[in-house]
């Protein structure tokens, strides 16, 4: 049975004004991605997150994941609450996307909206080309909006994209006019159903094809070029809240240049918050790395500079 607070939801949904955008973004905040004593596949965790901080210094962004529908668990509000480490959920539901529209799932959207501490930051289905189509994207993504910034208006709601889909050549994200549902116009959420906008991107150099063997700035990337021209006009931040350069040609280059030069490239495009994958060979490591990455400790300053750059 629909209980009256739900039906006083979905007429609000229905009826009442926008919802209210959360708190400003800030200027700069830098995070990580890790795992407890970075040993691959050893779960994200509060600790983890700690712990990185001591190699890269006072990280503010935490991101966590679920794939089901589940509450942000406890490890990761304690995270946000004591220790300052902003939350990041990325969530999926149970229900298809599809069904997500339908409002089959709003009780689940609910529960996780409600259970958010304020001026933290939700995404439904990040990275979602792999998943659905654009069409189908926006339209589970704008109820996702609307149900959670109506139960919790201090959460910034934020869709999250992926870099591989967003390569010239992709079946997933197409430009070429012939319609359907996967041009770039179909995936933008529209701004009133977005507190920001982010951007999962890779860069490793056996994937590079005929591009530089060393690693680049993320705006020599044409995959970022793609999305970026597709989103700086929403009047949205911007994000980029997964990021991970592995040089695994030859002599391994510093990733330093690249992170430095990216640092100047985001910054100069309203990019409000950057987050290092720092796991597996994307590892940033100085002293010890887990297996497949390498030593890299001026790749390690340069993302210490970004960090102490960061304002909040």
């Amino acid at each position: 049975m629909i209980g009256a607070s739900h039906v006083a939801l979905l007429l609000a949904i229905a009826a009442g004004p926008a919802p209210v955008q959360a708190a400003a973004l800030p200027t700069l905040a830098v995070g990580a991605t890790t795992s407890a004593a970075d040993v691959v596949g050893s779960g994200n965790t509060c600790a983890g997150f700690l712990d990185e901080r001591t190699h890269l210094g006072n990280l503010g962004i935490r991101r966590v994941f679920a794939s089901a529908g589940q509450l942000p668990p406890a490890d990761a509000l304690t995270c946000h609450n004591t220790y300052g480490a902003t939350l990041w959920y990325s969530f999926k539901t149970s229900c298809t996307p599809t069904a997500v529209a339908a409002g089959t799932c709003d009780s689940e959207i609910q529960n996780i909206a409600a259970a958010m501490p304020a001026d933290s930051y939700l995404t439904y289905n990040h990275e979602p080309e792999n998943d659905m189509t654009g069409v189908q994207f926006v339209a589970a993504f704008q109820r996702v909006y609307a149900i959670a910034k109506t139960v919790n208006p201090n959460v910034n709601v934020v869709p999250i994209y992926m870099s591989y889909q967003w390569r010239s050549g992709s079946t997933r994200v197409t430009n070429n006019g012939t319609g359907g549902d996967n041009e770039i116009r179909d995936w933008i959420v529209p701004a009133a159903s977005a507190d920001a906008y982010g951007f999962d991107l890779y860069w490793q150099a056996s994937t590079r094809g005929s591009e530089p063997d060393d690693p680049v700035s993320v705006g020599a990337d044409p995959r970022m070029i793609r999305w970026y021209n597709a989103f700086s006009t929403q009047g949205r931040p911007l994000t980029l809240p997964e990021w991970g350069i592995d040089d695994d040609q030859g002599t391994r280059a510093s990733r330093g240049p690249a992170i430095r030069a990216s640092r100047t490239w985001l910054t100069a495009r309203n990019f409000r918050i950057i987050s290092y994958w720092q796991l597996d060979n994307w590892y940033l490591g100085a002293t010890s790395v887990p297996a497949g990455s390498y030593l890299d400790p001026d790749g390690v300053a340069a993302y210490q500079e970004l960090v102490a750059a960061a304002v909040p």
